[in-house]
């Protein structure tokens, strides 16, 4: 009996708390630092939070490369860049690593947020610090155009990447599609091949296994090469003139360096031109991918703290998750949610995205020298495929980029 009275009076005492979070939150603005895919999509809904919480939002869009900058700048001058800061892409590296967010666990234990029912909680927490709440899930994965396959005279889905590059010269013979691999001249379609042949990137110490003689990050990159030497991969990607994305739904390419949830768009004949056909490719050979959960969290300098909460809390609950979703085919971070929409069939290719998560291996994002790593890679793979840089000099060049850094940041 004093049990369950003590139970009841805490319970009570964080239910009194949690209003005042509420009242004291009222009639305050705060700023939310977010890319364009971060922005609340549904106007209305946002609106309501505004009115019924009395908390005024002031969007911030950027990209995300304007995003890290802007932490950075406004961290040196001990400021904070927004009060609630979206954070996705090298966001562990950029934004988390270099303390500028505040530890959620005490207001997460007095709101009594279900954390049970978020995946990838864990990848937000460092230390036992939670630094954001999980906002949608997404491993990297391929989709493709299973009509064009069959046009090209193609019975079988690839299931090694030799065969992927085979499966892929005979679409642009056969005329079904001249440009039919749409990947980025970035760092992701690197680490998509290597990961999924089956190299690990990095031991245990951080040292760049993929630049070892024989590797399969050589490979891959030996591979890449290929893919744009031949013209797999159409030239307005190396000419920065769209991205792999736009240029899949554009209608180029059968098969598409893609996300979980992607299929929400490539199947939306208002969007795509791959409509209705596309669907997911568990990745070939070992099949390794990793995982980018995007994470909403207050900036360590917010003065504003109360009322970014009560707007998180808004962020993260099932009708924004689900906004979130039919707006960008961002699949969402709530076990609940999620269940709901595959129960209503609105989640493309489900047993597909179950099947790739299986095979996950996560890289070193976490590492302060990550951030600045990862862009290198991508500026260097760029280039090389517009200069004929050998692959072997360009994944030397890379582990000697890698290298320095670390020794520079540790």
């Amino acid at each position: 009996m004093k049990t369950s009275k003590l139970v009841s009076t805490l319970v009570l005492l964080i239910f009194v708390f949690s209003l005042g979070f509420a009242s004291q939150a009222q009639d305050t603005t705060i700023s939310f630092l977010a890319p364009p895919w971060g922005v609340p999509p549904n106007e209305e809904a946002l609106n309501a939070f505004m009115e019924e919480s009395g908390i005024t939002v002031e969007i911030q869009s950027v990209q995300m490369a304007d995003l890290y900058s802007r932490v950075q700048v406004s961290a040196a001058a001990g400021e904070a860049p927004a009060d609630v800061i979206f954070i996705t892409e090298e966001g562990p590296s950029n934004v988390v690593a270099t303390g500028n967010m505040l530890p959620l666990n005490d207001l997460i234990e007095m709101s009594m947020l279900d954390t049970d029912d978020f995946e990838k909680l864990d990848f937000w927490t460092v230390d036992g610090d939670v630094m954001a709440i999980p906002t949608y899930l997404q491993l990297v994965m391929m989709d493709y155009n299973a009509a064009r396959l069959a046009e090209a005279g193609i019975e079988s889905l690839p299931t090694t990447w030799a065969e992927f590059h085979d499966q892929a010269h005979a679409i642009k013979a056969s005329g079904v599609d001249d440009h039919p691999i749409a990947f980025g001249a970035i760092s992701w379609s690197w680490w998509l091949m290597a990961l999924s042949m089956g190299d690990p990137m990095f031991d245990e110490d951080l040292n760049p296994v993929f630049a070892d003689e024989g590797s399969k990050g050589r490979e891959a990159m030996a591979l890449l090469k290929m893919f744009f030497d031949h013209e797999l991969i159409s030239p307005e990607i190396l000419a920065g003139s769209i991205n792999q994305h736009a240029l899949f739904w554009s209608g180029v390419g059968t098969f598409h360096q893609a996300w979980q949830g992607s299929l929400a768009v490539a199947n939306n004949p208002e969007r795509s031109q791959q409509a209705p056909d596309s669907k997911y490719l568990v990745l070939p050979e070992a099949g390794n991918t990793w995982s980018f959960p995007a994470g909403i969290g207050i900036s360590v300098d917010s003065e504003n703290v109360e009322a970014a909460w009560e707007f998180i809390k808004w962020y993260v609950s099932d009708g924004t998750q689900t906004d979130i979703y039919n707006a960008f085919g961002l699949y969402p971070s709530r076990v609940s949610v999620a269940a709901a929409l595959n129960e209503e069939g609105v989640i493309q290719g489900y047993d597909e995205i179950v099947e790739q998560s299986m095979h996950t291996n996560e890289l070193p994002r976490f590492a302060l020298w990550w951030g600045p790593w990862a862009a290198t890679v991508s500026e260097e793979i760029k280039e090389a495929m517009q200069t004929g840089t050998s692959p072997d000099d360009l994944i030397d060049s890379l582990a000697a980029e890698w290298n320095a850094l670390k020794d520079e940041y540790e």
